[in-house]
């Protein structure tokens, strides 16, 4: 039907419904910006809470946007913010070289870095101790990349670790000193009432050999807490220093720590004369050594007369041995040990 033929009521219907239509369009334009502001709130809620302080940027690495933990944690506000460049905020007080020349590489690239660890001086907050992690982010709206930056402060992290291991190093410390200044008394309190025990009991009465029992009772034990101190300081020291050391040197400081048990009862020392140098953790082998000579006089007997230090060399390994010339292990416990 051409317009010409169209009745004046059949241009009224047509309009009517073409306004329904522009009226079912607009609320359903209307509709969509409802659900997409919803969904930028719904969004912007669940960034705000993050712990984190994020921050958008665009390609001049200007602020776009930043959550609430931002703003929070740098004591800046979204005025200072948007719109500015990220090293001058709060007055150029985020002025920070190495950061900048870390954004500025990402942008062309797909580049990511993660955990980059910086210390800076802010002129409100003082120094703190940042983690970032940065990427690139796509916006298909006007197909620009932008950089999505979180920031979270560690600075009372920091501290406290720092704390932690000032602690741990005073206590190590503290067992290292309590364990050198009670070793050499006990082991000497232990060594001569022992010797006053095997060759002058004859001249002492009942209570007096009591005495004896109860002082090399009560030394034996002061020396178990003092190993417990050597395995606490054991397990509470740092990874394996690998240095380079002497096996003769090693062999005197052993020498040494028992040289009054051996004075005592007459034990002979013999070690090899090698100056052959190793490469070990130090601690380690002090504490195989001591071991190994500690069980040779436990449980020697009273035979025992010599322990002795064997070194041989080939040309892969440096092989090191204690033996002596008492009890040994008896043949029952061997399949125990």
């Amino acid at each position: 039907m051409k317009d010409e033929d169209k009745t004046k009521e059949q241009f009224i219907n047509e309009l009517v419904e073409l306004r329904q239509r522009i009226a079912e369009l607009e609320a359903l334009e209307a509709e969509h910006k409802r659900a997409e502001q919803e969904t930028r709130e719904y969004a912007e809620s669940i960034v705000d809470t993050v712990r984190e302080g994020l921050v958008v940027l665009d390609a001049d690495l200007r602020v776009i946007s930043a959550n609430r933990s931002f703003y929070k944690t740098f004591k800046v506000t979204s005025g200072e913010t948007e719109g500015q460049l990220v090293y001058d905020l709060g007055n150029r007080q985020w002025n920070i070289p190495k950061l900048r020349e870390l954004l500025e590489e990402i942008l062309p690239t797909d580049t990511t870095f993660d955990n980059f660890e910086v210390e800076h001086k802010f002129k409100v907050i003082g120094r703190r101790v940042m983690h970032l992690n940065a990427r690139r982010i796509y916006r298909e709206t006007n197909e620009t990349h932008l950089i999505l930056l979180a920031i979270e402060d560690v600075t009372e992290r920091k501290q406290a670790q720092q704390a932690l291991r000032q602690s741990s190093e005073k206590l190590k410390f503290f067992a290292y000193s309590v364990m050198h200044d009670l070793k050499s008394p006990t082991i000497g309190i232990y060594g001569l009432t022992e010797l006053l025990h095997k060759h002058y009991k004859d001249a002492l009465d009942e209570r007096g050999k009591s005495y004896c029992d109860q002082i090399l009772k009560a030394s034996v034990h002061v020396a178990a807490l003092i190993e417990k101190i050597n395995v606490y300081i054991a397990t509470k020291e740092s990874p394996l220093k690998i240095e380079k050391i002497t096996i003769k040197d090693i062999l005197q400081i052993i020498r040494e720590e028992f040289s009054p048990r051996l004075v005592v009862r007459r034990i002979k020392w013999l070690e090899p004369e090698a100056m052959v140098e190793i490469k070990a953790d130090k601690l380690s082998i002090l504490r195989v050594f001591r071991n190994f000579v500690d069980n040779a006089l436990k449980y020697g007997g009273e035979d025992l007369s010599e322990i002795r230090i064997d070194y041989e060399e080939s040309e892969e390994f440096h092989t090191l041995s204690v033996s002596d010339d008492g009890a040994g292990i008896r043949e029952g416990d061997y399949e125990r040990i």
